[in-house]
């Protein structure tokens, strides 16, 4: 009996197994072939992913739909996306380079004829906004205005669909058009827009503190107007949160990050059966890892299955060795900037400009990279012999070698450090002016050697 049930569990989990879904890369490509008489399986895998998308109900499909809202958080949000979020938006304007926003727009709007419950108004917004949204330029947002009306109790009201905007010029287009519900808002968002001016603090803290401000204090609006503000945005809570502090260039750590998305993946494995790539790829080298022990030998270690992961992210200090000069007292020169940090390999489309993924830490390779760094870590950590461990991640862009930005954490960073003798780092970290100096190893034109042994 009790081996019949261990059959049934077994049959059920290998059914589950074959059933679910991995989401992560755009396509996948398998290769295979011999190399030296072995067997080789090459896996091509390409992401273009936010890690918070991929976590998404069904795999990643993104759902919109209508979101309440207020001014104030509205307002911080257009302000974010339209390169505010490090407190240009509030500069003097004796300074050329400002961005200051003075404005807010109203351009295409629709109404409703009729008095609609909010649920019918938000139906009615949907409808006709779908047709309008592939004409809507980036940096604008399509808000639904509901405005209870005095009859019914307020059960029904006026129901508007705008196209709002940040302007820049002083002057004041003529609003006669517009109805006064709208004019009422815009005069808020006016209101809200003037608090945000007059210093340097970050988008996210001034928005924080207006809301404070809000909330403490009776008659904020100039307008009593009551009504229900709400954004076509995402209906995907958690990642909407995180990505409107993002907007705001909130400060969010990668712990934070990756224990969200750590989160996010358990629940699509437990309730839909989906896992992500990084899940399956641990999963496949767990079982080459427990092959390979249960069949250890001297005689067939040549044969056991080993798994490599190439990334095309920045080279860890691992598989670099500091190139040392054989003349005594050699003294080396600062290598040329376009060196030292190469570039990427375009700037960024006016599209990234208003997408919150574009942080440098938040997409899926971006996650991968630190997931596997951390058990590469542990790995050489727990290897007897740290000599002969084999390494099995390895990374192949050196654009940012031995950049602060390319150091994740402190281990990290304190890793790359380690490659340089006791006067070099005496030298490096010494008062420099120029901080671009301070944030990258004193790299020369022939300073790493990439070790390419071990990813054959």
């Amino acid at each position: 009996m009790g081996k019949n049930s261990k059959t049934k569990k077994a049959k059920k989990a290998a059914a589950a197994s074959s059933s679910r879904g991995i989401v992560g890369p755009d396509y996948i490509q398998l290769l295979t072939g011999t190399l030296d008489s072995k067997s080789i399986s090459l896996i091509l895998c390409e992401s273009h992913h936010d890690a918070i998308d991929v976590t998404r109900v069904g795999g990643g499909t993104v759902h919109e739909g209508w979101v309440e809202t207020d001014c104030i958080e509205l307002i911080g949000e257009m302000v974010g996306k339209m390169g505010g979020s490090t407190g240009n938006y509030c500069n003097d304007d004796n300074d050329n380079n400002a961005c200051t926003f003075h404005r807010i727009n109203c351009g295409m709007y629709k109404r409703n004829n009729k008095l609609l419950p909010l649920g019918k108004a938000k139906d009615w917004g949907r409808e006709i906004g779908t047709a309008e949204m592939d004409y809507i330029q980036p940096g604008r947002e399509i808000a639904l205005l509901w405005v209870p009306s005095k009859e019914n109790d307020g059960a029904k009201g006026r129901s508007y669909l705008l196209e709002l905007s940040l302007e820049q010029e002083r002057e004041t287009a003529s609003s006669s058009h517009l109805p006064s519900d709208v004019i009422d808002l815009l005069s808020d968002m006016s209101h809200v827009l003037k608090k945000m001016k007059g210093g340097f603090k970050s988008l996210s803290k001034v928005v924080h503190d207006i809301k404070s401000a809000n909330e403490n204090a009776t008659n904020y609006y100039p307008k009593s107007l009551q009504y229900t503000l709400l954004q076509w945005t995402d209906t995907d809570n958690e990642a909407r949160q995180l990505n409107h502090r993002r907007i705001l260039g909130e400060d969010i750590s990668t712990l934070e990050y990756d224990e969200l998305i750590n989160e996010r993946k358990k629940k699509r494995r437990e309730d839909e059966n989906i896992w992500t790539w990084d899940d399956w790829l641990v999963e496949v080298k767990t079982k080459l890892a427990n092959c390979s022990n249960n069949n250890s030998s001297d005689d067939d270690d040549d044969d056991a299955p080993v798994m490599h992961v190439v990334l095309e992210s920045s080279i860890p200090p691992w598989e670099v060795e500091l190139h040392k000069d054989v003349l005594t007292n050699f003294e080396h020169g600062q290598a040329a900037d376009c060196i030292r940090c190469l570039p990427e390999d375009s700037d960024g489309s006016d599209i990234d400009a208003y997408d919150p993924s574009s942080d440098g830490f938040g997409s899926y390779i971006d996650y991968i990279y630190r997931r596997l760094l951390v058990m590469e870590r542990d790995a050489r950590d727990n290897d007897n012999n740290s000599d002969t461990h084999s390494i099995f991640l390895h990374c192949v862009d050196c654009r940012d070698l031995g950049c602060e930005h390319a150091c994740i954490d402190d281990s990290l960073r304190k890793e790359w450090m380690d490659l340089l003798d006791p006067d070099e780092k005496d030298k490096l970290l010494g008062g420099t002016a120029d901080t671009h100096k301070r944030k990258c190893l004193p790299a020369t034109q022939a300073t790493f050697l990439i070790l390419a042994a071990g990813m054959l």
